[in-house]
């Protein structure tokens, strides 16, 4: 996404774009181009991230207060977005923009898609309680993947143990699939309801194969049995569907 197509992107999101441009954009929205879906959710996660890191111009904050936060699904995202700057500020002193820190292949990412945002804001309370500021520090379980670890009769699924005060866990997911520009990666429900999705994920290789993680706070799901679904994303083209990662989420 270049420079421009960002600014009108924005724009849109802020309320401030023209009649013909606002038209434009939500016949594309109303189409299947998951591209462009995920370019407006990339600008929507940046401009939250400015805002947290009082970045916008007084123009624009005046736009982003008044059109911007006009949902409880992107109040709570912006509370997100702070926990998560005070969560790197006490790992990390010297980096800046929690939306960068959650794409960096140390931690990652994104909110969660448009049809689970109800799931997604009632779960905030406790993944905002785990990410408070506070004296011990953090906590972090990294827990590699392989594909096709399903479900089936006498299959192993892959156990992921978080510890009580963990803060994040990692999922790092193994694919031997061609490399791309970037990736996406979406939890799922057993049932298949998607729960969490990240985008602009990178890909680290290693050994000939590519290892990307997936990031997310530990107070975010309950026990249960969950699903990844990993997808490619190379510019201009729609995500393509790769591999299925199964995982059971446990406490101690």
């Amino acid at each position: 996404m270049n420079a421009a197509d960002r600014d009108v992107l924005r724009r849109y999101l802020l309320g401030a774009a023209d009649a013909a441009t606002r038209d434009e954009i939500e016949q594309r929205l109303f189409s299947d181009d998951e591209v462009f879906w995920e370019r407006l959710a990339i600008a929507e996660d940046e401009l939250i991230d400015d805002f947290a890191a009082e970045a916008l111009d007084a123009s624009e904050r005046t736009l982003f207060e008044s059109h911007f936060l006009r949902t409880g699904e992107r109040h709570a995202k912006l509370e997100f977005a702070r926990a998560l700057r005070a969560y790197v500020r006490r790992r990390e002193p010297g980096r800046v923009g929690a939306w960068n820190w959650l794409r960096s292949p140390s931690a990652v990412p994104r909110w969660a898609m448009a049809a689970a945002a109800v799931l997604v804001v009632a779960l905030l309370p406790a993944a905002l309680w785990r990410m408070a500021p506070g004296d011990a520090t953090p906590a972090a379980v990294s827990v590699a993947l392989s594909p096709g670890l399903l479900r089936d009769a006498g299959a192993g699924v892959a156990r992921v143990t978080l510890q009580p005060g963990c803060d994040v866990f990692h999922l790092d997911l193994l694919t031997g699939a061609d490399a791309y520009a970037t990736y996406s990666a979406t939890v799922h429900e057993v049932s298949g309801e998607p729960i969490w999705s990240q985008h602009k994920l990178p890909g680290t290789l290693s050994d000939g194969r590519i290892t990307v993680r997936l990031t997310l706070p530990c107070g975010l799901l309950p026990e249960d049995d969950y699903w990844v679904r990993l997808a490619g994303v190379a510019p201009g083209q729609e995500p393509a569907n790769l591999d299925r990662y199964d995982f059971r989420l446990l406490r101690d």
